[in-house]
């Protein structure tokens, strides 16, 4: 028997020599191609012998390379899959970089996932394809291409023209990001990487955003962390800084404040496309976005952001003063940026920096699971609405898009009742607005109630 004791001792000696402790920090930096190290639920795997192996291609396991890929994992693969993580197990990660979800309790996700699975099944509908959505991707950049070459030979003498071609623009384009562009970020346009990539080369052309950088800005930090202060990109906020605009309730106060409802959407959405454009440039410069990491772009992904930056922006800027003034570029121009700014800002806001949606800061969300959280934090409007679904890129259904990411914008409608009906099973509270006015017009007043002087702690 002590022979035995020993041999189990020494076997567990040798086991705890193989299973690392590893800090986030530390598996932040195992994330290059030859030595990829992922974290799901604690544990840490190395999966660099299956990076070329990946089934949804290089470009997406190395975007979860050396961070927590949890609630992504979960998301995007089917629940057998993890039994082929195991494995790849190499040890325990013993702290975390951003806040953790607690473990579903009451079943709601799961129940979830199973009605919306039994739904397609009986309707044999395959989630990732509908031959629609292709034929709406091609009218979208079809009409960006008729209207800027509108534009181009409206020049300096049939300027209203060019005005009226120009906001078309600014809408096509922006149809196209809610379309195109966001369905090829979620990896769920087929089920082939070659085809996302064509995909994502297209709508960058047309749009002039970086499919790298919005990746993580959109799908590691925006999905993931929905609202949280520290990590979604989309409502970062600093407690003590002078900020833009006053989002949450620990923000110190200014004064300017009281107006944000009236600045952002006339000045700060306006020219919100610029502002991503540029802040494309500084994101690729220092691999992070608020505090999202990027990890090193491959050579492919650089070339390819360059190239695409300056194929847009030749054909934004450059073409046109060919056939027309300086003067009317820039008019032309303004116009296109006003329109798209708004279409972009305004949509992603009015689901998520709205009256009665919570925010990481709110009571309510404490020990709530990923997906009650993302309930919870989000807003559909107009859900009835087949228009309301087309302009918006089926962001009307935010509640559906951010649990099931990877399906097909046009199928949000038929998930949407089941997230409604399994939401009041269980209790928890599920948002929605009548209409687009009423969405928009609740957006405004959250903007006006954050604006005005808290009672107590007054900064001038």
């Amino acid at each position: 028997m002590p022979t035995g004791s020993s041999e189990t001792n020494a076997d567990q000696t040798s086991q705890d020599k193989l299973h690392k402790k590893f800090t986030w920090k530390e598996l932040s930096a195992l994330n290059k191609p030859e030595n990829v190290h992922v974290a799901y639920k604690g544990k840490v795997y190395d999966v660099s012998s299956f990076v070329s192996s990946h089934p949804g291609g290089v470009d997406q396991i190395m975007m979860g390379a050396g961070r927590d890929i949890t609630h992504l994992f979960d998301v995007y693969h089917q629940p057998q899959t993890i039994k082929f993580l195991e494995k790849y197990y190499v040890g325990e990660l013993t702290d975390v970089e951003f806040v953790t979800y607690p473990e579903e309790k009451n079943q709601f996700y799961s129940t979830l996932k199973k009605r919306v699975k039994e739904k397609f099944k009986s309707l044999q509908i395959d989630t990732k394809f509908d031959y629609k959505m292709f034929l709406l991707y091609f009218t979208y950049c079809s009409f960006c291409a008729l209207t800027w070459y509108s534009m181009l030979i409206s020049g300096d003498s049939y300027w209203l023209r060019g005005i009226f071609s120009s906001a078309a623009l600014g809408i096509f384009t922006g149809l196209s990001f809610y379309s195109m562009f966001h369905d090829a970020s979620h990896c769920c346009i087929t089920h082939s990487p070659m085809v996302w990539r064509i995909a994502r080369i297209i709508v960058q052309c047309v749009t002039g955003l970086s499919m790298y950088c919005w990746m993580y800005r959109h799908t590691c930090g925006h999905h993931i962390y929905t609202n949280v202060d520290i990590a979604d990109p989309d409502c970062r906020t600093q407690v003590m800084k002078k900020e833009v605009w006053r989002l949450k309730h620990k923000q110190s106060w200014f004064k300017r404040y009281e107006y944000q409802h009236l600045y952002m959407p006339l000045f700060i959405y306006t020219f919100y496309s610029v502002i991503m454009n540029v802040q494309d440039f500084v994101v690729m410069k220092n691999l992070e976005i608020g505090r999202i990491r990027l990890n090193p772009p491959s050579t492919y992904q650089r070339r390819e952001f360059y190239f695409m930056k300056i194929f847009h922006h030749t054909m934004r800027l450059i073409v046109p003063l060919f056939y027309m003034s300086l003067t009317s570029m820039l008019l032309y121009n303004l116009i296109y940026q006003v329109v798209l700014g708004h279409w972009i800002l305004l949509l992603a806001q009015l689901s998520h920096l709205t009256t009665k949606v919570s925010l990481s800061e709110d009571i309510a969300l404490q020990n709530k699971s990923w997906a009650e959280y993302q309930v919870l934090t989000t807003k559909d409007y107009d859900t009835d609405s087949l228009l309301c679904t087309l302009l918006t890129g089926a962001l009307n259904h935010q509640v559906a898009h951010h649990l099931f990411p990877d399906v097909l914008q046009s199928y949000y409608p038929i998930i949407t009742p089941i997230v409604r009906d399994t939401c009041k099973e269980f209790g928890i509270q599920y948002n929605c607005e009548a209409s687009l006015p009423k969405a928009l017009w609740e957006h405004l007043k959250y903007l006006f109630r954050m604006g005005q002087e808290p009672t107590q702690l007054k900064v001038q």
